[in-house]
């Protein structure tokens, strides 16, 4: 699909996705926004970005979904201590922030290193997730966006 086909997102009037709050988990302070309410969706962004690169996005779905997008430790707003970086740790952190907010059962979007911390999760926590993992390939005719990829999956679900 070209990219003069994709519509642009409408605004969601009343939406304030650039709140960010903040959780100190295991002495560490994590940044997230939060929005909506019903089944809770996890969105990760990747590698040396933040969660606002879902803004776009989360009025959309916090139409019907509890929308989580936290700042991966090291990146954005949360701290950025020398500690393990792994996605297995990073999976570890979203499964303790999600204890926190008292979510037991999520599904989880990621876009690049959220992608993979995506399907860390899924391995380490079957029972808490379902998972979408999202990267874009090294050369691509698209722009390579979240969302630029939320407008193109939206198209292509519609009659």
């Amino acid at each position: 699909m070209s990219e003069d086909r994709i519509r642009p997102l409408r605004t969601v009037h009343g939406a304030q996705t650039h709140l960010l709050l903040f959780r100190t988990i295991h002495g560490y302070r994590r940044a997230f926004r939060m929005a909506g309410s019903g089944p809770a969706i996890l969105l990760l962004h990747g590698i040396g970005d933040n969660s606002s690169t879902w803004t776009e996005v989360i009025p959309h779905l916090a139409e019907q979904y509890t929308v989580i997008a936290p700042d991966l430790l090291g990146h954005g707003r949360s701290d950025k201590p020398r500690a393990d970086y792994s996605v297995a740790a990073y999976a570890n952190g979203m499964r303790d922030l999600l204890s926190i907010l008292g979510i037991e059962h999520v599904t989880v979007i990621g876009h690049s290193l959220g992608g993979g911390v995506a399907m860390q999760f899924a391995y380490q926590f079957p029972t808490w997730s379902s998972v979408s993992s999202w990267s874009p390939p090294a050369v691509s005719p698209h722009r390579s966006t979240p969302s630029c990829a939320w407008r193109r999956f939206r198209s292509s679900t519609r009659p």
